[in-house]
């Protein structure tokens, strides 16, 4: 790649990562697109509560000791 120097800095040409088409590459990812159902998102709430309720119990045999 070719180089050019400014002010003390090298800057890489970087068009060789650039698409053909001008196009952005991210833009090639396909979109993360999930639908959760609504058992999932309890079953989720659920394992969070468990989680938060554990968490204060280890605060409060933490806080004892």
């Amino acid at each position: 790649p070719s180089r050019a120097v400014t002010a003390g800095r090298v800057n890489l040409d970087r068009s060789h990562l650039r698409a053909k088409n001008g196009a952005n590459p991210v833009a090639y990812c396909p979109p993360m697109v999930s639908t959760l159902s609504q058992a999932e998102v309890l079953i989720a709430l659920v394992v969070a509560a468990h989680a938060g309720v554990l968490a204060v119990r280890l605060c409060f045999s933490l806080y004892k000791a």
